[in-house]
């Protein structure tokens, strides 16, 4: 009796589960094309230019300079109002955020409305940014000819310094997979694996975890310090708003970096808000912003979007749920976090 005939079928069977595998992880988990990094000399990572691709059902569209928005051009027409909004995870919200839901396409939106001109708010960010990679990014492509500039900043992030480890292709991944199936095979399943199986397949690229020290909180502070310097040299205002992590709005209260941040800001002639308030106000209200202890969804995006414009337009104004402003100005001229006076 041939055996020909059995083979073919298990060939046939083998192929098109292959097939329906790859549709499955494409469409229904929406693998296969993740948004790519590129590394830099200077800037240590950022996002590929001119991405538009749709992951987790998500669409992430990256601009031509790396920034998590749609393209504009350098120079800034006559008549529009730009603010270029600096960050982190948080701000960038990830492949779970959808653009139309990220704070800053929000805002842009609200703005354009106010003001009745074109508004471009560009999204700065990437994943573990630290004043390092804000600093260098400003050195390499400036400010967009801003009205204003924004730094959304966590008390942490004072010592997430650049440290140019070669980039992890699970988490910073430089080209595309082969295929939507083999990105869920090798990048996701493994985090599905017993402990046991998993033991001996640690990833070497990835850099070990720095403690705050010393040295390390003194080279986030200067480049922090020339970041200031450098935003209030060029653009007409400064604003800077300090992001709790879900353990700061607990007992613990904000962590030392709050006030470290704060003050250098402040001395370098910046305006400063808290989302404190307003974040814990959310949770108050039994609302569920955080996706972690960190990072933001879509209810938490929209979130910074009401404290962004309201710190732009009227900053003495800006209230929290209890009625009770958050943005105080002080002696100097500067908005500092406070309570009703």
């Amino acid at each position: 009796m041939s055996i020909k005939y059995p083979v073919r079928s298990g060939l046939i069977l083998a192929a098109a589960l292959l097939g329906a595998g790859e549709l499955v992880a494409r469409f229904v988990l929406g693998l296969g094309s993740p948004p790519l990094t590129q590394a830099h000399p200077q800037i240590e990572y950022l996002f590929q230019p001119n991405q538009d691709v749709q992951r987790f059902g998500n669409r992430v569209l990256i601009h031509n300079y790396g920034m998590r928005s749609e393209n504009f051009p350098i120079a800034k027409p006559s008549g529009e109002f730009r603010v270029m909004v600096f960050g982190d995870s948080v701000l960038n919200g990830g492949n779970l955020t959808d653009h139309a839901k990220l704070a800053t396409t929000l805002l842009a939106s609200r703005l354009a409305t106010a003001k009745g001109v074109p508004v471009v708010v560009g999204n700065i960010s990437a994943g573990s940014w630290g004043p390092g990679n804000w600093l260098a990014y400003a050195r390499e492509y400036g400010f967009f000819d801003a009205d204003i500039v924004m730094l959304l900043i966590s008390s942490h992030d004072v010592g997430d310094n650049p440290t140019f480890a070669p980039l992890n292709p699970n988490t910073h991944p430089q080209v595309r997979p082969l295929s939507a199936l083999v990105e869920g095979v090798t990048r996701y399943l493994p985090k599905y694996l017993p402990e046991w199986i998993k033991a001996d397949t640690g990833d070497p690229t990835v850099a070990p975890a720095v403690a705050a020290d010393d040295q390390v909180i003194a080279q986030g502070t200067e480049d922090l310090r020339a970041f200031f310097s450098l935003a209030r040299s060029q653009v007409p205002r400064v604003l800077v708003s300090q992001f709790p992590d879900r353990g700061e709005l607990r007992a613990s209260g904000p962590q030392p970096g709050y006030d470290l941040i704060r003050s250098i800001a402040l001395q370098s002639g910046a305006e400063v808000f808290s989302l404190f308030p307003a974040m814990k106000a959310a949770l108050d209200r039994g609302l569920n912003p955080y996706r972690d202890n960190i990072h933001v969804n879509a209810q938490g995006q929209a979130i910074l979007a009401d404290a962004f414009y309201d710190a732009l337009m009227e900053p003495e104004l800006a209230l929290d749920a209890t009625n009770k402003p958050h943005l105080l100005r002080a002696g100097n001229g500067q908005f500092v976090p406070g309570t009703a006076r």
